[in-house]
């Protein structure tokens, strides 16, 4: 079953993350579906999290192919969350 892309923020001990965690099993947040919708390069996607959204410390593991970051503060993790939200709605982006 599909629905549309909807993330959500949660703060844990090292800082602020976002993303769809409705349907984990199935792949719900998978880092590449943001560049997907957008039909973005990762790097320039990368670049733009880290540019446009400050999104800070970057991680990638080839293996698992799981690619990790966050934010300092709640404000640039929400900005940034209200955007994926409104491009999914006017995309109709479903997973």
């Amino acid at each position: 079953m599909s629905h549309l892309l909807k993330y959500v923020e949660w703060e844990s001990i090292t800082g602020w993350h976002t993303g769809d965690v409705s349907d984990l099993p199935n792949g719900s947040n998978y880092w590449w579906h943001i560049p997907r919708m957008l039909n973005m390069d990762v790097v320039d996607y990368i670049l733009m999290l880290k540019d446009k959204f400050h999104a800070i410390d970057f991680s990638y593991s080839k293996d698992k192919n799981v690619l990790l970051w966050q934010w300092k503060n709640y404000n640039d993790c929400h900005i940034f969350t209200r955007f994926v939200n409104l491009e999914a709605r006017k995309r109709k982006y479903f997973i």
